[in-house]
């Protein structure tokens, strides 16, 4: 994205647009495009976007979006904030409740919006509905006496924890669309993989399929986020915190 693009999407996004004063009122706005965005990117998928989608469910012209947003690149970061304005803001009180709460707005934007989390994130351009939920996330971290990066740490861990399982579920969403199976009657009708778990090839996991443990699955989510709740803890709640290496090396 150029700058004077990414300019525009600043404004876009951070700027009130003047009300006019005079005249009749429009019959579309950037919200009314932005909505109906959202509901072509809920119903058939980020993929079915287009501009000229957008113009077709409102029954407009397509010409007549570009007087509001100017480009898909741009409706899609409006798009983006818009359905993070749909979330509540992490409440102050203790740092676990408050990054559950957290976490558990962001799951349910993603259960509801699928296509957030076939978009790329990098160098998307950031609006004000996710930047207050973000910083009212940080603003519970705060009181911990955690150095600023890893405040930052910390909310950054239960974000990516949520959209890396958030990411599995959107992908499970987009292939029932584009096959019209769903997930569980595609993996049950698998016999000729099947076969093959036995326990000279892979006894553990054959031991776990003879035992029922793929038929009784913990909650990706649930489970997962307790676990990453319990290890922030250790680290939030040790006298000395340890020390961590602040690049990986490749």
């Amino acid at each position: 994205m150029k700058q004077d693009d990414r300019n525009r999407s600043v404004r876009l996004l951070w700027e009130t647009p003047a009300e006019p004063t005079r005249g009749p009122k429009a019959a579309l706005s950037k919200a009314r495009v932005v909505e109906a965005a959202i509901k072509v990117a809920d119903g058939e998928g980020v993929g079915a976007l287009t501009m000229r989608r957008v113009a077709e469910t409102l029954g407009f012209t397509t010409m007549s979006l570009y007087r509001h947003v100017p480009g898909k690149s741009e409706l899609l970061d409006l798009m983006v904030d818009a359905v993070w304005g749909e979330t509540e803001y992490t409440p102050k009180g203790p740092w676990r409740e408050g990054l559950e709460f957290y976490a558990r707005q962001m799951w349910s934007m993603f259960r509801a919006h699928p296509w957030l989390l076939q978009l790329t994130n990098a160098r998307r351009m950031p609006g004000p509905n996710a930047m207050t939920r973000l910083d009212a996330a940080f603003a519970v971290v705060s009181e911990l006496g955690l150095e600023p990066e890893e405040i930052v740490a910390v909310v950054t861990t239960v974000s990516q924890f949520v959209a890396g399982v958030g990411r599995t579920m959107a992908d499970r969403v987009l292939a029932e669309r584009e096959t019209g199976v769903s997930e569980e009657d595609w993996w049950s009708d698998l016999d000729g993989l099947w076969e093959h778990f036995t326990p000279q090839r892979v006894p553990v996991m054959a031991h776990i399929w003879n035992t029922g443990g793929y038929e009784r699955p913990l909650d990706e989510f649930e489970f997962g986020l307790a676990r990453v709740l319990d290890g922030l803890a250790v680290f939030i709640e040790a006298e000395d915190r340890p020390l961590v290496r602040r690049e990986t090396c490749l």
